[in-house]
């Protein structure tokens, strides 16, 4: 038993962000699983540099090629592929959770952000083409996402939302998520398995912002404090939003809420490695680990119940904050703004990635 499993008995899911080609098959992920992961996202970073660095999918490459498929849909092959592996592999656990866990996520077009009606299409697509009951997608939580993310629930689809860097944000996606379910249930006389998804609040960017400002303000005293007393008044807001009249109608049809997922969890600055996973424990929510950050909280991890204490002393922390005029919605709308930027420039630079191993590698895909 790990300290993953621990993790299980208060209730929390573990997954990971990290999906390539040679880790499914080598073993890799079976042994993640082993060591109690029970869900896996794709990550834009990863493939390109795999595509780039090593020969993982160079076959699938040339087999594409000599398909016809045109150049900038070639990554999308490899990520699907991953995925049904992927999928295939969890699929024991997704069984197990009645749904719960056992997720495959797959990143759509960043490009599609503020296009809801296409980020629909294509979600929809994709997966038809992946054609497994335990696969997820990842929506950025703007406006048009939550737009998405409304039509996709009430298909039964389940969605990853992702760059969440606020309570609000959170909110905007719930309310969406249960339209979505009330239209689900309303339109589906029979249902196989109900939607299940969850919503990726950024951790570490914040305090990164937000202690630059405390240092230019000299509250240092205040630093590496603002995250996690984001989430956890988040958590809070989650248990008022699905608790209530409206929600027990739901639960009635076995509805699940939406559960928020703490990621990009690697602390900045001095200090334990492992706090803000020590600092987030509690049920219902999903932890998303690197590889890295899996090895480190099961090295130097402490599993005990943390997100739902301290509420008061999280509230005192934004109070000072809002005295030192640091608004966190203008801080959460840049942080989301600029990592939307940064995740298009990835996931174009995983699409160039392609055209370049077919380049500098021509003679080999003939």
């Amino acid at each position: 038993m790990t300290k993953l499993h621990e993790l299980h008995d208060t209730g929390q899911s573990t997954w990971l962000n990290y999906m390539r080609r040679a880790f499914i098959r080598s073993g890799g992920l079976r042994t993640a699983i082993s060591k109690g992961i029970q869900g896996v996202t794709a990550n834009a970073a990863v493939f390109e540099d795999t595509i780039l660095n090593d020969s993982d999918y160079d076959q699938d490459i040339r087999a594409q090629v000599m398909a016809g498929t045109p150049t900038t849909r070639i990554h999308e092959a490899l990520m699907v592929d991953d995925v049904q592996r992927a999928a295939d592999m969890l699929h024991p656990i997704f069984e197990e959770s009645g749904g719960l866990d056992g997720a495959a996520s797959l990143e759509i077009d960043p490009a599609l952000a503020h296009d809801s009606v296409s980020t629909v299409a294509t979600v929809r697509r994709l997966l038809a083409r992946i054609d497994r009951g335990n696969a997820m997608v990842e929506i950025p939580a703007t406006q048009a996402g939550a737009v998405a993310m409304q039509a996709l629930t009430a298909d039964g689809i389940n969605v990853n939302a992702t760059h969440i860097f606020s309570i609000s944000a959170f909110e905007r996606f719930a309310q969406a998520y249960i339209c979505g379910l009330e239209t689900y249930f309303d339109t589906h006389s029979v249902w196989r398995t109900e939607p299940t998804s969850v919503a990726s609040f950024s951790v570490a960017p914040i305090d990164q912002v937000v202690d630059e400002m405390l240092a230019a303000r000299g509250r240092a005293d205040l630093q590496g404090q603002t995250a996690v007393a984001v989430a956890r008044l988040l958590y809070a807001r989650y248990q008022d939003i699905f608790s209530g009249p409206r929600w027990e109608a739901l639960m009635g049809r076995e509805a699940r809420p939406l559960r928020p997922k703490w990621t990009r969890l690697v602390a900045p600055g001095p200090g334990k490695p492992t706090r803000y996973m020590d600092a987030l424990i509690g049920p219902a929510t999903v932890m998303t680990f690197s590889p890295a950050t899996m090895d480190q909280f099961l090295t130097h991890g402490h599993v005990a119940l943390t997100l739902p204490y301290d509420l008061e002393a999280a509230e005192e922390h934004l109070a000072e904050l809002a005295l030192l005029d640091i608004d966190l919605e203008i801080v959460a709308n840049e942080l989301q703004q600029a990592h939307l930027e940064a995740s298009d420039r990835q996931y174009q630079a995983l699409i160039g990635s392609v055209v370049q191993k077919l380049v500098t590698e021509a003679p080999g895909y003939r």
